[in-house]
């Protein structure tokens, strides 16, 4: 699943940005990366400001970044139960 799709206050684990199989990655993706999005990375979403639209506010290696919904569908993540 994607940020996007996630549940909120929930640890999430970051695995991959979606469809970067076989291609270098785009210049959001690399974005993300420095921002701490790496494959692995424990992250939490504390807000969502709206239902549908976003935008995220995420919380990456103990700081709050807020992603648009156009990078938040971009990262794929699993639930760390």
């Amino acid at each position: 699943m994607c940020i996007n799709e996630a549940p909120i206050n929930k640890k999430l684990i970051v695995r991959s940005f979606r469809n970067n199989e076989l291609r270098e990655f785009s210049d959001l993706e690399s974005r993300l990366m420095h921002l701490g999005f790496m494959d692995g990375a424990q992250i939490r979403i504390a807000r969502k400001v709206s239902l549908f639209s976003g935008p995220y506010l995420v919380e990456v290696r103990g700081r709050y970044v807020a992603l648009t919904a156009e990078e938040a569908e971009l990262v794929l993540v699993e639930v760390l139960e």
